[in-house]
């Protein structure tokens, strides 16, 4: 036996969402600056780097870096995010003339592009006013089979970055139900990754002993890092996706079916 518990990261890990979440921060950043410059990979570039979990969060950086900063080549840029520790906390030390209203805008636009004028309302509690889209959420795709998800959900669980209404949107595109002791959204910014609270709750709940946690961004790394830090227990780490020399991980696999075939796992 190798483990007892898989908890799963969702965006990019169980859902393909390159034409959600990643699109309709490139549709925000473009439509508040006018340049198409800021695309999907400059987006996973900031996701290497700690502090970019969230997808507004990674719209404002790349905004700024238009805005403010289009004379630095973009790895510059991220290294300078980088060494001052990552997130908005560095972006802010980097430009301090960030103001909360130009978070604010950027945050509106990106959901707006996101939820459309299908969802927007239920997601985030307003209407489009900018980007009246359908929604780029319509575009996600679920990366494992609803009948593989329904035979592992006794030993699952889920910590994500999305909020708790992106969440329960996710599990009907995915088929999947799981009890909310075992799942864990974005509710309050300072216990998102790669803050190990919410991911100690789950594993607690599953009372499982030897976990596994399937990720694809640094913040994910990181996530599994502070989780054993903190308990001095035992927890590796799964890249799903490309290996990334950047990122830390204990395994990696092209996709979450390519893990289960070829991981051991105890399914009592």
């Amino acid at each position: 036996m190798r483990y007892d518990s898989v908890i799963f990261d969702m965006d990019g890990v169980l859902l393909d969402t390159r034409q959600s979440f990643i699109a309709a921060v490139v549709m925000a950043v473009e439509y508040t600056i006018g340049d198409d410059r800021f695309a999907e990979n400059n987006i996973r570039a900031l996701k290497r780097i700690r502090g970019f979990n969230n997808d507004w969060h990674v719209a404002i950086a790349g905004a700024c870096w238009l805005d403010y900063f289009s004379h630095l080549p973009f790895e510059t840029y991220i290294e300078q995010l980088e060494q001052l520790g990552g997130g908005l906390s560095a972006l802010r030390k980097f430009y301090p003339g960030l103001t909360i209203e130009y978070q604010q805008k950027l945050t509106q636009l990106t959901q707006e592009a996101y939820g459309g004028r299908s969802a927007c309302e239920s997601l985030y509690g307003f209407h489009p006013k900018y980007l009246l889209t359908e929604g780029t959420w319509r575009t996600e795709i679920a990366l494992v089979d609803s009948v593989h998800l329904a035979s592992i959900s006794h030993f699952s669980g889920i910590v994500t970055g999305r909020t708790e209404q992106e969440l329960r949107l996710g599990m009907k595109t995915l088929h999947w139900s799981l009890t909310d002791k075992v799942i864990a959204w974005s509710d309050d910014p300072a216990l998102d990754k790669p803050n190990p609270s919410k991911l100690i709750g789950v594993i607690q709940n599953l009372k499982k002993h030897q976990p596994v946690y399937l990720g694809d961004t640094r913040d994910d790394a990181e996530l599994v890092k502070n989780y054993r830090c903190e308990t001095g227990r035992g927890m590796d780490f799964c890249l799903i996706g490309n290996s990334d020399s950047q990122i830390e991980y204990d395994l990696s696999y092209a996709s979450v079916s390519d893990f289960f075939n070829n991981e051991e796992i105890n399914y009592d």
